[in-house]
């Protein structure tokens, strides 16, 4: 978890052919043989307990014994998006760079919105603990309530009604690519809410997943710890039947309590243990020497590129 390094790429011209020296070429990613760029970002943490990354690539990191909420800028730029609120539980930031924080205290809690200018109003204020919330894009809050399966429906009204009573506590709530509510329970059972409140599986965690996570192409993740002393971001499965194994994703620091994914698909994490801010990147974009497009390099261990899914392990 030390200090960055990369791995220069190999097969590399010393000079970039001129603007349309080949005519006819694809754009097929680049494959490089070495491991990831693995940095501590240059932000000093507590007891990070949620990540963010935004669609405009910056990561919020929400630290409950800090009391706020930094963000990162894509440069590396640390700046404080709220300070002084106690007992942060979750954080989501939307498409505008808004940024909304669920705080809970005793029995009740409290729905922040704070824009990029820094205008911070308090939305709602809650008569239960909430521990998880999500927004759609409608604007409708939905939010579980601590230890347990009750889900809590807060429209751009104002109007505030129960959506729907799991019959377990809700360890996370997540928007699928299709915007479709999904909660991931205890037993590692993942089921789909609609707007009326029905109820239907959907899919299969390890048991003992805390956390939901999902990649830009839609596919939905979580976060578990292992017995072998470190814990991993699983794949879900979509199977009717649940699985004997869960593909990997990532393999990362005992103690990681939230992780998060850019438009890339590299990995940030926050890990109060080791008070850290960590990012991965094996994802990169480059221009193509013929013609200037966007190409995609990809830093991979495997000895055969594209033979499977590479797993990320630090």
């Amino acid at each position: 978890m030390g200090a960055a390094f990369v791995v220069a790429p190999a097969g590399f011209a010393d000079e970039v052919p001129r603007l349309g020296a080949i005519a006819n070429h694809d754009h097929a990613p680049v494959r490089v043989h070495s491991k990831p760029v693995i940095e501590r970002l240059p932000v000093k943490v507590v007891e990070p307990v949620d990540l963010v990354v935004s669609g405009k690539s910056q990561i919020f990191v929400a630290d409950r014994k800090a009391e706020c909420v930094f963000r990162l800028d894509e440069h590396g730029s640390v700046s404080l998006a709220i300070e002084h609120l106690s007992g942060i539980q979750r954080i989501q930031v939307d498409a505008d760079g808004t940024l909304y924080v669920l705080t809970a205290s005793g029995g009740e809690s409290s729905l922040h919105q704070i824009t990029e200018s820094g205008q911070h109003v308090v939305l709602q204020t809650l008569s239960f603990p909430a521990s998880g919330f999500v927004r759609d894009e409608l604007g409708r809050f939905v939010f579980s309530v601590n230890q347990s399966g009750r889900l809590v429906s807060l429209d751009a009204e104002g109007q505030m009604t129960d959506l729907a009573q799991l019959n377990q506590p809700v360890q996370d709530l997540i928007l699928n690519a299709g915007g479709q509510l999904e909660a991931l329970l205890p037993s590692g059972h993942v089921v789909r809410i609609d707007e009326e409140g029905a109820v239907s599986h959907s899919g299969f965690a390890e048991v003992g997943s805390t956390r939901l996570a999902s990649l830009s192409d839609g596919s939905l993740l979580t976060l578990v710890d292992s017995a072998s002393g470190r814990s991993q971001v699983l794949r879900i499965s979509r199977e009717t039947d649940r699985p004997t194994q869960f593909g990997i994703a990532a393999t990362v620091p005992v103690g990681t309590k939230a992780v998060g994914f850019d438009s890339l698909g590299n990995l940030c994490l926050a890990n109060p243990d080791l008070r850290a801010v960590t990012k991965v990147t094996s994802h990169f974009e480059i221009a193509c020497p013929h013609c200037g497009k966007p190409t995609r390099m990809i830093f991979s261990a495997e000895p055969q590129p594209g033979a499977a899914d590479s797993v990320r392990s630090f």
